[in-house]
């Protein structure tokens, strides 16, 4: 016994606590993958294909704001039609800048 509550009951507690955080924090990142991910059957939407060996995501659209991640050369990206300072706003949290990328054939960021 642990305080109190015999050791078998807390390890079931721990357990479905652990399988509650698993399916939340799972589930937002599951869901976040199918929405960037495939096609829609009207077409591609806004994607561009990174043409920089790696290209800095940066918090804002300037070269002073921080990196927040980077992406390789050939990696297609969602993207927005917003356009800023030369750069353009990715439909996950980030802006690019726009020279280092280029259409998706078929898509469309109207």
């Amino acid at each position: 016994m642990l305080l109190g509550i015999p050791k078998r009951s807390l390890t079931i507690a721990v357990a479905l606590v652990g399988i509650a955080l698993v399916y939340i924090l799972g589930g937002g990142q599951q869901q976040g993958a199918d929405e960037s991910g495939g096609e829609s059957p009207a077409g591609p939407g806004c994607q561009f294909t990174v043409t920089a060996d790696v290209l800095n995501v940066r918090k804002s659209p300037t070269t002073d704001s921080s990196v927040v991640r980077k992406l390789l050369q050939d990696v297609t990206v969602n993207a927005e039609p917003t356009v800023r300072n030369g750069f353009r706003k990715l439909a996950d949290p980030g802006w690019v800048a726009e020279e280092f990328l280029a259409p998706v054939e078929a898509a469309s960021c109207s």
